[in-house]
């Protein structure tokens, strides 16, 4: 071979290598943007603040707003609000709004005025609640199924009533976002039925929208596309053992986080954790949900909790945000004799976690 037949192809290999090197920066760059190591700052720094259902310690009252100082603190910007309407069983066709005197309109229109004050934005969030779980754990809002047609459209009109009033209160309070149900599973499925109900709501409230699904409940709903956010109440389990450790923690989620991703991109639209929350006991990943799980106090395995979930959301930008399960309007309430192992994060570990939390989205958003 000639000299110049060997310089052409030099030539021809230099610029070959050149622009492999050009595609394979531009595939890693790719990479790199959609899932970066840095934290991405989370939107809704919610927490739950749950109603102690007695004039003057609830929604409103004083202690609520001191509790407000505290959550301000610790560094939430999102306050979310429990509301309740009730059926005697799970087979009532009638929602029963009111009766409850502690959480008469004007004590959470009180509430959320208050917390608007303190710089807060709010999500309002109702719940059925059912007679009788205590004795029939049947009877729990995610049992409710109608296949009678006709009882179907009687429960669903009575509760559209329901929603809209609650509609009415979340515009007229300049409420933030607004939750249409609560993990309602058994009658999620009615697809028509939900989206006539979401554009009824939407001809009154003109703010944000989601509903919180029950868990992975949310791959089978199919009206999110009338919707701004995905919610999820995402208690899963995350292993099967007490004193778990961190990467067994990372496995257990797993599971779960890619269906999690794939449900955010289907819809094109943002994951918001509408509850998380472990009980501070040993063993509490287990089975996250169970409000009546009992064990030996652990502070640490709660706070290792909520630092697996910080670990593997941190550079996921689908989750727009979460609401920690949750707070209490009166902390020295008849309710703290079960704090101590119960789901608040208050004045423990996790709650250094969560602000940890926080601030590491904070950091980069302003670098």
């Amino acid at each position: 071979m000639s000299s110049l037949p060997k310089l052409k192809f030099a030539k021809y290999l230099v610029i070959s290598i050149a622009i492999l090197g050009i595609l394979i920066f531009a595939v890693a760059s790719n990479f790199k943007e959609t899932d970066t190591n840095q934290s991405h700052d989370l939107t809704y720094k919610g927490a739950v603040l749950a109603h102690i259902h007695r004039i003057g310690n609830g929604y409103g009252s004083t202690s609520s707003k001191e509790m407000h100082k505290h959550l301000s603190s610790i560094g939430y910007n999102f306050v979310q609000l429990n509301t309740f309407a009730y059926m005697r069983n799970r087979n009532d066709t009638k929602i029963y709004i009111g009766g409850d005197p502690s959480m008469a309109p004007q004590f959470v229109e009180n509430e959320i005025r208050n917390l608007h004050d303190m710089g807060f934005k709010v999500m309002l969030k109702p719940h059925i609640w059912i007679g009788g779980h205590d004795l029939d754990p049947e009877n729990w809002r995610s049992k409710i199924d109608f296949s009678d047609p006709e009882k179907r459209a009687v429960w669903f009109e009575s509760y559209t009533e329901f929603i809209l009033s609650e509609a009415e209160l979340a515009e007229g309070t300049g409420v933030e976002v607004l939750v249409i149900g609560t993990e309602l599973v058994g009658v999620s499925k009615y697809t028509e039925e939900w989206k006539k109900l979401i554009d009824k709501v939407r001809k009154v409230y003109s703010s944000k929208l989601t509903y919180a699904a029950e868990g992975m409940n949310a791959k089978d709903i199919e009206f999110w596309d009338a919707l701004d956010y995905i919610g999820i109440d995402a208690y899963f389990p995350l292993t099967d053992k007490n004193s778990p450790s961190l990467d067994e923690l990372i496995q257990g989620w797993k599971k779960y986080e890619p269906e999690i991703r794939s449900l955010s991109e289907k819809y094109g639209k943002q994951v918001i954790f509408t509850e998380i929350g472990y009980k501070s006991v040993e063993g509490t990943a287990i089975k996250p949900w169970e409000w009546n799980q009992d064990g030996k106090v652990s502070e640490q395995e709660q706070a290792l909790a909520f630092e697996v979930a910080s670990m593997v959301f941190q550079n996921k930008p689908y989750l727009a945000g979460i609401f920690v399960w949750k707070y209490f309007t009166d902390m020295n309430s008849y309710e703290k004799g079960n704090n101590e192992k119960g789901f608040t994060p208050y004045g423990k570990e996790a709650e250094k976690v969560i602000s940890g939390w926080f601030d590491k989205g904070d950091q980069n958003s302003s670098q």
